[in-house]
């Protein structure tokens, strides 16, 4: 998918919260620990502070743009 705002492929993924809310690409690896430094290592981003939902089963899909700092999710 393409960014509506740069025109750069955006990177598809999992928009999670756990201590820190943070997207998750589909290729990261789940985190060992849920702090900022450990979700970096494990190659997901940290994102906005509102919470999305802690049951696998409910987290949206989602796309995200680093170079524009923006994410899509469906809801």
């Amino acid at each position: 998918m393409k960014c509506p705002f740069c025109g750069e492929e955006m990177r598809q993924g999992k928009l999670r919260t756990r201590g820190e809310n943070y997207f998750a690409p589909d290729s990261c690896k789940t985190p060992v620990l849920y702090t900022k430094k450990s979700i970096k290592k494990a190659g997901a981003i940290p994102v906005s502070p509102d919470a999305v939902s802690v049951c696998e089963a409910n987290w949206n899909p989602a796309f995200l743009c680093p170079k524009c700092r923006k994410y899509i999710a469906d809801y």
